[in-house]
């Protein structure tokens, strides 16, 4: 839960403008056609399954499959890939299909041209003897060229920021930063499943936010996995990040403060309390219900406000009292500060703000904003 208030110092009454929540809501649209021939087939009339060299061995999802699984993995992949109209599989299971597919598309956010698959089974006798995967294009394998040389010359321009040798903090927080400045969220944005509604259009939903972080850590080296289930009980995709040899999870769509919160952040700020979360922040309002396992995130060294020196785990009012100082006299448009736990953090609201001793720290300060992020913890001061 988010809100705004104003307080005006140089009074002694206290005006409060408590700003309403807006919720956006995210699409997340995957075609599963269901074709079942069942006849007296034999084994000869359909046609052999290929085993497929696998090129994912490195990939998240894929490593959770167990082998009939990966195998089957290796076959979607590659028949995507190579723009294959149908394929025959290994597996007899639809449920192993069905897995499979959410496991590549959970770990390849650049597959545009794609937006579902359905799947043929033939049965001999009741018994099923072969299952075929056809994936579901959505444009020609022309097209798809023409749009991933316009994809990528939009994505070369926005990391020519962003040195390939600089950390992984970095590039993840560039990348984060970046979609958030270049693309809007709109639900009912052009092809918003995927990524040309990010490089082509300029607005997106959660799925394009994530596809599209996918796509460009990708082109840094940074490994990331794309994580599907519910956010306050809307349907939900975001980032699982490996950084610094620890896991995190990484929300575009709700660092995006237009997104969370229309009402009040028109300048459209930056949330950097859902860049590089921990599985306990994550699970505050998000429900993942990707079918494969996810890891516990432990790790907040490479959490925003831990990084930039704005995290506090003690009540040191001296040491907060110096930093907003700093923050005001700099000139700064606004701080947020991260706090360990909620007792903490209501403390420090009372203290500052409640009380009103921001004023014994900036003493010619006549008013200011704070945001609360109540789930994160997070204080932002907006300066006048």
């Amino acid at each position: 839960m988010r809100k705004l208030f104003r307080i005006f110092l140089n009074l002694i009454a206290t005006a409060m403008l408590a700003g309403g929540v807006f919720i956006g809501i995210c699409l997340i649209f995957n075609i599963k056609n269901t074709n079942n021939i069942q006849s007296s087939l034999t084994n000869s009339m359909i046609g052999d399954a290929v085993i497929v060299e696998s090129v994912s061995y490195d990939r998240y999802a894929y490593q959770q499959l167990d082998e009939e699984g990966k195998q089957t993995y290796d076959q979607i992949y590659d028949c995507i890939i190579s723009f294959n109209n149908r394929i025959t599989l290994s597996t007899k299971n639809k449920d192993v299909l069905a897995n499979a597919y959410e496991a590549v598309m959970a770990d390849y956010g650049k597959l545009f041209w794609v937006n579902g698959y359905q799947y043929n089974t033939y049965t001999n006798n009741g018994e099923v003897i072969g299952l075929e995967f056809e994936p579901k294009y959505s444009m020609t394998e022309e097209q798809k060229d023409v749009y991933q040389a316009k994809i990528d010359a939009v994505a070369t321009d926005w990391l020519s920021g962003i040195s390939q040798s600089a950390s992984d903090y970095d590039k993840a927080l560039y990348v984060f930063e970046t979609l958030i400045k270049n693309v809007d969220y709109d639900k009912d944005s052009i092809e918003n499943q995927n990524i040309l509604s990010v490089f082509i259009y300029k607005s997106t939903v959660c799925q394009g936010y994530a596809d599209a972080a996918w796509y460009l850590l990708e082109q840094l080296g940074i490994k990331s996995t794309i994580i599907t289930g519910t956010a306050n009980n809307e349907s939900h995709a975001w980032n699982l990040v490996y950084l610094d040899d620890a896991y995190y999870y990484m929300d575009v769509t709700w660092g995006n403060s237009k997104y969370l919160d229309s009402n009040n952040d028109t300048s459209g700020r930056i949330n950097y309390a859902y860049f590089a979360m921990t599985t306990e922040e994550i699970s505050q309002n998000h429900v993942i219900t990707s079918s494969f396992e996810v890891p516990e995130c432990l790790s907040n060294a490479d959490n925003y406000f831990v990084h930039e020196g704005l995290y506090y785990d003690w009540f040191g009012v001296d040491s907060i009292g110096q930093r907003l100082y700093e923050s005001y006299e700099a000139g700064e448009d606004e701080i947020a500060l991260k706090f360990s736990n909620t007792d903490l953090y209501a403390r420090v609201i009372t203290y500052f703000f409640d009380e009103k001793h921001i004023s014994d720290y900036c003493p010619d300060l006549q008013s200011v904003y704070y945001l609360l992020d109540e789930d994160s913890n997070v204080i932002t001061v907006k300066w006048n």
